[in-house]
């Protein structure tokens, strides 16, 4: 199986499918196809290893098994049972299926887990005479079903848990942005090492760590421990020993950067500045407390780009964070005239008013789903 080209599939956010593809293309030179929270390209286990390792739009990374229309879980069962897993699971190992649904369906995600798992045991006592011992809680192997509408995906899981759960979240912020987007947003903004970039309300951190991992090409999943794939036999340890120091020996850790973050919150600087040092960032980075509104006291360096995700908070009136972000967006105006900036809201309509008062020209604006909120990431010249 290692020997053959082998399909995959990536999931990412919705609505930013084109930024993982070009990422995957990037790293990888195959051809990678834009799907719906998904991307989906052919390639070797090699290139599985080296998105788990140097992805940053990713969240995980997909062998497809199968792929097909199905009407019934009957098909879905028997679709299952046609794969070949005696390649993938050895005899000892345990299994589970975890499954994601959409669209209208007379079953339920349980009842698709249930019925793979039905195949998969059926066809491994068919290939090896042994029945496969299922492990919910903490499996050697995780396969994913996917069904959306009447389209069926079986994947195998090499990643495990998502990428976005980077290694150096030691602090955690109660609206923390999500990694993948955050690297997304850079990858949009067009920001490069050599530029100054400022995040006015970084928060925790995310988008100045993401941008110095970017800066100096240090692949961010180098250090986590725990993947999937690392108890996967079509890994072998050679190989993903051999893609750690080519992404090791290609770090420049050496080149200087100017990447700002500032946030009004000084809990939140303290947080910031514990993520960037469990980053590997301390020196790289300056992270300053702020009040946006008065940037033009404290700021000490041009400014190139903004990348930055603004705070909504439940407790802001409409009237108040209109006010907030019209002073927000005029101060920075004037201290970063020209500048492209990226951001994120879930309040579009307030948010335009806001840049039309500050003067502000939309560039470009796109919808995505976070979770469960439909928010758009804004591009705009100050």
């Amino acid at each position: 199986m290692v020997s053959l080209g082998l399909e995959f599939f990536a999931t990412t956010i919705y609505g930013l499918e084109d930024v993982a593809a070009a990422e995957v293309r990037e790293l990888t030179g195959r051809d990678a196809l834009s799907d719906i929270a998904k991307v989906i390209f052919r390639g070797d286990v090699m290139d599985a290893a080296l998105l788990n390792y140097a992805s940053r739009c990713c969240n995980r990374i997909f062998v497809m098994l199968a792929r097909r229309e199905v009407e019934s879980l009957a098909e879905i069962e028997r679709t299952a049972r046609e794969v070949d897993y005696s390649e993938i699971i050895d005899e000892n190992q345990s299994f589970a299926v975890r499954s994601e649904r959409h669209g209208s369906h007379p079953f339920t995600s349980m009842d698709m887990s249930a019925a793979v798992g039905r195949g998969v045991i059926e066809s491994y006592k068919g290939s090896r005479g042994v029945r496969l011992r299922v492990d919910l809680d903490n499996p050697d192997v995780e396969l994913f079903a996917l069904l959306r509408d009447s389209e069926f995906i079986l994947g195998l899981n090499t990643t495990g848990r998502s990428l976005h759960n980077r290694y150096y979240r030691v602090f955690h912020h109660r609206a923390g942005l999500s990694a993948t987007i955050a690297a997304s947003m850079l990858r949009l903004s067009g920001w490069r090492s050599s530029e100054s970039l400022l995040d006015p309300f970084c928060g925790s951190g995310t988008i100045p760590i993401e941008a110095g991992l970017m800066g100096l090409k240090i692949a961010p999943g180098l250090m986590a421990s725990d993947m999937a794939m690392y108890r996967l036999r079509i890994f072998s340890e050679d190989l993903l020993r051999s893609v750690r120091e080519k992404l090791v020996s290609s770090e420049e850790r050496w080149r200087e950067l100017r990447i700002l973050g500032s946030d009004a919150s000084p809990r939140y600087i303290d947080g910031a500045l514990m993520n960037a040092r469990a980053a590997g960032l301390e020196g790289k980075l300056r992270i300053v407390q702020g009040d946006v509104r008065k940037i033009d006291e404290w700021l000490f360096m041009p400014i190139d780009r903004v990348v930055t995700n603004p705070p909504f908070g439940v407790r802001m009136g409409l009237r108040r964070a209109e006010e907030f972000y019209t002073s927000a967006f005029k101060a920075l105006s004037k201290v970063a005239p020209g500048a492209l900036v990226t951001f994120l809201t879930n309040k579009p309509v307030i948010v335009g008013r806001s840049m039309n008062n500050a003067g502000w020209s939309l560039i470009d604006k796109r919808r995505i789903i976070y979770g469960t909120l439909e928010v758009s990431i804004i591009m705009a010249k100050t």
